[in-house]
């Protein structure tokens, strides 16, 4: 039977309204983007008009938390890939960050521990999984064996978040313990390194002398800056006046605000840019939006610089040692480049910030490109 709604004229609290009696009750509430209702009717009941209202709210409150227990629609028999689909779905926010995890467990979980019921998933099951990346990858690459990084992405930030999101909705007892495998943090050492900083400074700005947007986005690499930070990076987040950038906490591996000083052959490019100056600076040309990974113009830069092994995190590789073949501080270094090891840089963090270390960061590079202080 269809419900009235011009019946109930008298608002209670948001999503709650009585008749004009008092006896029947309309609610109205949203789970996960769908909309429920009912009437609540105690017609029949001898309960004066403050206890029906009372026990109005109180059932409404019931309704919305059967409805939200409902939509929790998994149990201990369910499969991991059924769990797996509502926790992206419903517990993620929409983002190529959740795309991409998707993405990696279908690679590596869908087709084994995927198939299993949460209620038989046990600490082997986890440790086959990692013993099997281990000594076998899916592409070319990783033909003998995943890296760990990519295990513990598998292991701890897809996996676990899974298992946890079914714990927290009371569907399992408990989480089995999942090892992952130590990360090496062996520094990758580049030789002559710092013949090779010179040569991508030199590349950079003979190759994109009249576009300077490519100029700005590459320099900000050579500078130090990872991708994420540098496609993120927002016209709002640089100021001109004081010659210093921003790296917001949301989009850095420390989760606080990092200044840095600008360097002028980027701020110099930065000033070249055409257009609004709104919003994300470097822009897709194609959709607007953020800017992917820029593989043709890499590919022309080790092509020209003759680094065949050039990725946009391999400038920070080529700074890093060049930078330390020139004798800069680890404090200084580490700190200009955001680096989150605090063990080694905090007291620096606290005495001196990114600001300052990029300073003299940005001497040394200037030494090290043979470019004078204005930037020439």
């Amino acid at each position: 039977m269809a419900i009235d709604t011009k019946e109930f004229v008298n608002t209670i609290e948001p999503g709650l309204k009585a008749d004009a009696s008092y006896k029947r009750f309309l609610y109205r509430f949203k789970v996960n983007g769908k909309s429920k209702r009912g009437i609540i009717d105690y017609t029949n009941k001898e309960w004066d008009k403050r206890t029906r209202t009372s026990r109005a709210k109180t059932e409404f409150i019931t309704q919305k938390e059967k409805a939200s227990n409902a939509s929790v629609n998994f149990n201990e028999n369910s499969r991991l890939n059924d769990v797996a689909d509502i926790y992206f779905n419903q517990a993620c926010e929409a983002s190529k960050w959740t795309e991409e995890r998707r993405y990696v467990y279908n690679l590596y979980c869908k087709d084994g521990i995927g198939k299993k019921r949460l209620k038989d998933i046990r600490q082997v099951d986890f440790d086959a999984l990692r013993r099997s990346m281990e000594t076998k990858g899916l592409s070319k690459q990783s033909a003998n064996g995943c890296s760990p990084r990519t295990i513990r992405k598998v292991l701890l930030q897809i996996l676990k978040p899974i298992m946890q999101y079914a714990h927290d909705n009371k569907v399992i007892d408990d989480i089995p313990n999942i090892k992952a495998p130590k990360q090496n943090r062996q520094k990758k050492i580049v030789e002559d390194a710092t013949t090779k900083l010179s040569m991508l400074y030199q590349t950079i700005m003979n190759t994109y002398d009249s576009d300077p947007f490519y100029r700005a986005l590459f320099l900000f690499a050579l500078y130090g800056r990872r991708w994420n930070e540098i496609r993120t990076l927002r016209w709002e987040d640089v100021n001109f006046l004081n010659r210093t950038y921003t790296i917001r906490a949301k989009n850095n591996k420390i989760k606080r605000n990092q200044t840095y000083e600008l360097p002028t052959p980027i701020a110099e490019a930065l000033s070249q840019f055409d257009g609004n100056r709104d919003g994300i600076i470097f822009k897709s040309p194609v959709t607007g939006k953020e800017l992917y990974p820029p593989k043709k113009q890499l590919a022309k830069i080790k092509q020209l610089a003759e680094i065949p092994e050039l990725t946009m995190h391999y400038f920070r590789h080529i700074l890093v040692s060049a930078m330390g073949e020139a004798g800069t501080a680890t404090t200084i270094l580490s700190a200009s480049l955001g680096h989150t090891n605090l063990d080694t840089v905090n007291n620096f963090y606290l005495s001196a910030n990114h600001t300052k270390a990029s300073h003299v960061a940005n001497e040394m590079i200037g030494k090290i490109t043979g470019r004078d202080e204005d930037g020439k």
